[in-house]
């Protein structure tokens, strides 16, 4: 009888079944690394767009105060301070002088917290009362604005407003922006300045002309109408 050679006991493999079934490449963990950058850097990025557009459109108002100006500034309604976006009476700006040949009186309003809405915007009305050289005067204020270094003023006339007015409008590089009327009516004068700039996406933008035209002539109307 024949025996088989003396060694380990070795079983012939079951046919169709591999002794060791194949074992899958293992997997790169490189895409879910990029896919974790990635959506870090979407996000550090989506914060950084956040702050900017919240930085942007944050309200610069202040509370309301009670400040008391001059006689004169109650000339102009709340309705055309609203319009111009500056209904809160800034009191330290404002004043009131005698002066050789008639009254000055400045009038200044900035912005109410969450009403005035987001950018920025100042106002001021200067008013030159019983001027015996109102036309003098008038001519004087609108040179002043017309030499302006901020920016490149443009003048352009306003009809059907007094017997003489004038807009002047200063551009700077930046986005701040400043829109003058000065009206002259008998001997009386009497200057609008409304400036600042527009909240944009992520930055300021320069506001709308026409707005700030039709505001400043608005206030410059009140005024000239009640002196």
């Amino acid at each position: 009888m024949n025996r088989p050679p003396h060694g380990p006991y070795q079983q012939p493999p079951r046919q169709g079944w591999p002794p060791h079934p194949p074992q899958p490449p293992a997997k790169s963990k490189a895409p879910l690394v990029i896919g974790i950058l990635a959506g870090v850097l979407v996000l550090g990025a989506a914060g950084v767009a956040g702050v900017l557009y919240l930085g942007s459109h944050g309200d610069s108002g202040s509370e309301k105060r009670a400040d008391r100006l001059p006689a004169a500034c109650g000339n102009v309604s709340e309705a055309a301070l609203a319009k111009a976006r500056t209904t809160n009476p800034n009191g330290r700006g404002s004043s009131e002088r005698k002066l050789a040949g008639g009254t000055r009186t400045t009038c200044a309003w900035s912005q109410t917290k969450g009403v005035d809405g987001s950018g920025l915007r100042n106002t001021e009305v200067i008013v030159f009362q019983d001027n015996e050289n109102a036309g003098d005067e008038f001519e004087r204020i609108v040179a002043q604005n017309m030499a302006n270094t901020q920016g490149t003023p443009q003048q352009k006339p306003l009809d059907g407003l007094g017997d003489q007015a004038t807009a002047v409008l200063v551009e700077s590089k930046s986005a701040f922006t400043e829109m003058s009327v000065v009206v002259r009516a008998d001997d009386n004068v009497v200057e609008v300045d409304i400036s600042g700039w527009d909240a944009g996406f992520f930055g300021n933008d320069r506001p709308d002309v026409a707005e700030l035209e039709a505001a400043a002539r608005g206030l410059a109307e009140e005024m000239i109408a009640k002196l």
